[in-house]
Formats: C-alpha cells, sequence, structure tokens
C-alpha cells in the first residue's frame, strides 16, 4: 500500500501530502462509516447474507472502477456493487458499501488508488447507496407494466425534461453567472437564485403531470402505451449520449491518438472520432435505431420494465453530480486523473469556471453512468434465483409481483 498522500503537509509542502483541513474531512468520513455500521447493525439490513455481500460489492467496485480508470473512459462504473447491496439490503447497508468500497481504494496500489481522489469523493459513494435503497424501495426493480405506480416515474421524467428545457431558455435569455474566483456576491445569488427557479419548474411540471396526463389507475391500458413510448425516448438518448461520449470530435476515441505511449501501446484510434456534422448524423441515426427497437422490444412482456430502472439511475446520477462537483472544483481544481478530466478541459475551453466545468461535467458522466449502474444490478437481479434474493432484507422489493 501506498500511504504517503496521508503525511500531514508541512510549511510549504504541496506534494504527497494531505493539508490538515483535508485530512480532518477524512477523518470525519471514517466516523461516519462507524456511525453508519451502528444504524446498520440496529435496522434490519444487516444479515450474515448482507455481510457476505458487502465484500463482493466492494471487489465488483474496485475491480470495475480500476479498469475504467486504465481506459480512461469519461464514465466510472464504481458503483455497481454499491447499488447491488442498496437494492437487497437498504439503503444503510448500500451507504456503507459506498463509503467503505471509496476509502478502501484510495488505499490500494490500483489504477485509481493509492491517492486521495477516491477517498474524498466516499460521501458521494454513500449517497449513492443510500438512494439505491431508497428508489428500490419505491419499486424501480420490480414495477410492472400495469403498475399504477408508473405515473409517478413518467411525471419525474417529465419533470426533469421540465428543468432542462428551463436550463436552456435561461441560458439563452438571461445566461448563468459564473462562479469562478473572481465571482461577486451578486453572481452567487443569482446562481443560486437560478438553481431555486429550475428546481421549483421541475417539480411543477412534475405535479401537474402527475396529476393530469399520467393519472392511472390498477391495469390502466394507458401504462404500457406511455412506458413503451417512454423507453423508446430514453433508449435514443442514453445510445446518443454514450455515442457521443466515444465517437464524437472531442470523445474518447479522439484522445487515443498515439502520443501518450504508455497507454494502450501507443494505439491510434483517434481516426473513430467522427467530425461533425457527420458525427452528429451518424450518432443519431444509430440512436434512432436502437430506439425503434426498443419500441418492438418494449411490447413484448414486461421489457418495459426497464424505464423506472433508468428513471432512477438517471436521478441517482444527478443527485451525484451535484454533490461532487463542489469537491472536483474544490479540493482538486477539477483534475482527478480519470478520464472525465477530458471533459473538465473541453468545458474550460468552452469559457467555463472550474465548478461550472465540474458541474457540467458531473451532468455528461454521472446520469449515464448511473443509469448504466443500474441496469447492470437489474440484469443481476433477474439472473438470481428467488430464493438468493429472499436471503436479504429488502430481497422482496427486487421481485416483480
Amino acid at each position: 500500500m501506498s500511504l504517503s498522500w496521508l503525511t500531514v503537509c508541512a510549511q510549504g509542502q504541496t506534494t504527497d501530502c494531505i493539508p490538515t483541513i483535508q485530512l480532518a474531512y477524512l477523518a470525519g468520513i471514517v466516523v461516519a462509516v462507524i456511525l453508519l455500521a451502528v444504524v446498520a447493525v440496529r435496522s434490519r439490513d444487516f444479515s450474515t447474507a448482507t455481510l457476505a455481500l458487502i465484500p463482493v460489492a466492494i471487489a465488483i467496485n474496485l475491480a470495475v472502477g480500476s479498469l475504467i480508470v486504465t481506459l480512461r473512459l469519461p464514465i466510472y462504473l464504481d458503483s455497481i456493487g454499491t447499488v447491488l447491496v442498496g437494492a437487497l439490503a437498504g439503503p444503510w447497508a448500500g451507504a456503507l458499501t459506498g463509503i467503505l468500497a471509496n476509502l478502501i481504494w484510495s488505499l490500494l496500489p490500483v489504477p485509481g488508488g493509492a491517492g486521495p481522489v477516491a477517498a474524498f469523493f466516499a460521501p458521494v459513494a454513500g449517497v449513492i447507496g443510500l438512494m439505491a435503497g431508497f428508489w428500490a424501495a419505491r419499486g424501480v426493480f420490480n414495477l410492472r407494466t400495469d403498475d399504477a405506480r408508473v405515473g409517478g416515474f413518467l411525471a419525474l421524467a417529465a419533470g426533469i425534461v421540465g428543468a432542462a428545457i428551463s436550463f436552456l431558455v435561461i441560458q439563452a435569455t438571461v445566461g448563468i453567472p459564473q462562479l469562478g474566483a473572481d465571482a461577486t456576491a451578486d453572481d452567487q445569488n443569482r446562481f443560486v437564485l437560478t438553481g431555486i427557479v429550475i428546481i421549483v419548474i421541475a417539480i411543477a411540471v412534475a405535479w401537474v403531470s402527475r396529476r393530469t396526463v399520467f393519472s392511472f389507475h390498477a391495469d390502466d391500458p394507458r401504462i404500457r402505451t406511455y412506458l413503451t413510448g417512454a423507453t423508446a425516448l430514453f433508449a435514443f438518448a442514453l445510445v446518443f449520449a454514450l455515442a457521443r461520449l466515444l465517437f464524437g470530435p472531442t470523445g474518447w476515441f479522439s484522445t487515443i491518438n498515439g502520443s501518450d505511449t504508455t497507454f494502450l501501446g501507443g494505439l491510434n484510434l483517434s481516426s473513430l472520432a467522427l467530425t461533425d456534422p457527420l458525427g452528429l448524423i451518424v450518432e443519431a441515426g444509430v440512436a434512432l435505431l436502437v430506439a425503434a427497437g426498443a419500441v418492438a422490444w418494449a411490447r413484448r412482456g414486461d421489457n418495459a420494465r426497464f424505464f423506472p430502472v433508468w428513471i432512477g439511475g438517471l436521478t441517482t446520477g444527478l443527485v451525484a453530480a451535484a454533490i461532487s462537483a463542489p469537491i472536483a472544483a474544490g479540493v482538486f481544481g477539477g483534475v482527478t486523473g480519470g478520464g472525465t478530466d477530458a471533459l473538465i478541459a473541453l468545458f474550460r475551453t468552452l469559457g467555463l469556471g472550474v465548478f461550472q466545468s465540474a458541474f457540467a461535467q458531473g451532468l455528461t458522466s454521472d446520469p449515464l453512468d448511473k443509469t448504466i449502474s443500474y441496469t447492470v444490478v437489474f440484469l443481476i437481479l433477474g439472473a438470481l434465483p428467488l430464493t438468493v434474493r429472499s436471503m436479504f432484507s429488502r430481497g422482496e422489493a427486487t421481485i416483480a409481483d
């Protein structure tokens, strides 16, 4: 293990050490782990099965997360195990798994580890575990296509779309104020006010649509129809966003240009990055084909059940982005050593400040990342025998009626 980064910085020292205030922050995280363990033990979440699952989930997080760091991909996929524990054993066990995974990762000499980055983002991992337990309890992993609760997820999706549209309108008209080092108190107040306005619009759209368009009764035939359409739209957005991150003119493949001989042996794959407008046309075309296939696929059986899973992942990603942005900007200046640094650098070239760039990167990577993670967990749960899922305290929340 490499623990040199845990050395308290001496006067004037800036490398291979940690400032006292940051060490206190990490100590607070350790205290939080202890408190979470106490709460989880006192709840019904901890059992022999849960205690056996947590180390496996941590290993999944570290293995997949380290692989992603090695490949410098602009996503994370380091919370699959956390979401799995949250779904099967509840929010407290999920939060404990996420925080422990990040703390252990920061101590191991593996890609992404042996340094403070993973440890500082441990609270984010804890919130991801909490939200996984929250959404599992509300049925994202077991809703059927005739369940009236589907209306709530459709309304939530409408609220998110409303927030995105209002953000674009505000940006195109009055503008979003910067929060750089030279930001004034007025800039900060305007930024907070803008955020509140966007949130209020999202809540209003979700509330109104839930009581009108998406007001369903049990076995309502509209549920499957709406779910099919929503699944197709979400599949289009998911595939287009993923294709853009990988094949866009500033996507992942554009960074593999052979200039770094230590990465993939100096392999040059930059020719796979598509320039616009050809790139946009190809990426949108592929996404449309997938969406068309999703319509036919969602009409069969209960395949449209993926939509609530995706909404759970999307909202978890949005919350994770909001929490991680101040950490990335304030502690690391937006540079964490992962593949997402390329996105932050891109947003910086567009004139955004450090905080805005970190937040924009989070809004680009986190929702996509958590949606994929929730989908993987949904598939894992579907592959587990019912007897295995029933061994966990919240396992019934993953079994469709």
